[in-house]
């Protein structure tokens, strides 16, 4: 109980990796996550929350920015403006834009809250927060698997 995901995200990053927009008579977004639920996800289990049609502004949600932003000691969504929680029985998904601003309630009721995550974007932006698969792992994969995790290229190591 208590841990929860920070807000984050919204259509006014830039980041192309998270772009929505509408362009020459149709929709584009860089990625779609699709969150599916092994557990039952209700009031107090720690909920995705997200602030619908926030991926459609350039404007940054006020909690998001300048002195307002959420830090370390306001770790969930819980009390944040125009956030809606998504409750999922086990075997339910929510599928959104990474573009929309979203992150957790607090989970307060005892247990754990399962679910599996899957991401869906262009292959130049599937490696985030620097990952990259140790030699190891590589050794284990077969070569279909293999071309599943490698990056197109690597990022220049800078040292120094």
């Amino acid at each position: 109980p208590g841990e929860a995901i920070l807000l984050h995200s919204g259509g006014h990053t830039g980041c192309k990796r998270t772009q929505f927009r509408y362009r020459n008579g149709g929709f584009h977004c860089g990625q779609i996550n699709i969150l599916i639920a092994l557990t039952d996800i209700g009031p107090g289990d720690g909920a995705t929350m997200v602030i619908p049609g926030s991926h459609k502004s350039n404007i940054e949600h006020p909690r998001l920015s300048g002195d307002t932003h959420l830090d370390e000691t306001e770790i969930s969504v819980d009390d944040v403006e125009a956030a809606e929680e998504v409750h999922l029985k086990a075997g339910d998904a929510i599928l959104f834009v990474d573009a929309i601003s979203h992150g957790s309630a607090k989970r307060i009721n005892e247990g754990d809250r399962r679910i599996l995550v899957y991401r869906y974007g262009p292959s130049w932006a599937n490696f985030r927060h620097n990952f990259t698969p140790s030699d190891t792992l590589l050794e284990r994969l077969t070569d279909q698997r293999r071309k599943i995790v490698m990056p197109k290229y690597k990022k220049p190591q800078i040292t120094g």
